[in-house]
């Protein structure tokens, strides 16, 4: 699990993240990412921001997964009121077929059986489905529908 000193790396991966995932963000918004990540990582790593990571040979991290925790009132979904959700998952691309994605993952299901977790969900895209369906993740089906409001 990645520790303080690994916040300038995994400010680093986060970026690559984004990079790969999203193209070239406009300079505006990639500044104020790139000046809020460090300072979050500082406040949250260990507490309820959990970074499995894998490094290369040389020492240099390679890989990411990041479980956030989050704690509710109780419900029949979560009767313990504690969740993760994962996201950012990356390995960069020299790394990638070796397995690090599965292994991290289970490093971050092993976390949430130790912290009580409830639930694990994420939203895996096309790389990463087979991934963790292979692990046990499965398709959420809800009668609810997922919605979500962005202040302006």
């Amino acid at each position: 699990m990645a520790e303080e000193a690994d916040i300038p790396a995994l400010c680093r991966l986060r970026l690559a993240y984004f990079d790969e995932e999203f193209g070239n963000l406009p300079q505006e918004q990639l500044s104020a990412i790139s000046a809020q990540l460090p300072a979050y990582f500082a406040d949250h790593l260990g507490r309820d921001c959990l970074v499995a990571a894998a490094e290369s040979p040389e020492g240099v991290l390679v890989a990411n997964a990041i479980l956030m925790i989050s704690e509710k009132p109780a419900n029949p979904f979560f009767p313990n009121g504690r969740t993760g959700y994962v996201l950012g998952v990356f390995t960069e691309p020299a790394y990638r077929g070796k397995g690090i994605a599965t292994r991290m993952m289970q490093l971050i299901q092993n976390t949430a059986k130790a912290r009580s977790l409830d639930q694990v969900t994420l939203s895996a895209s096309d790389m990463g489905k087979r991934i963790y369906e292979k692990i046990g993740f499965r398709v959420k089906q809800s009668k609810f529908t997922e919605m979500e409001w962005i202040p302006e």
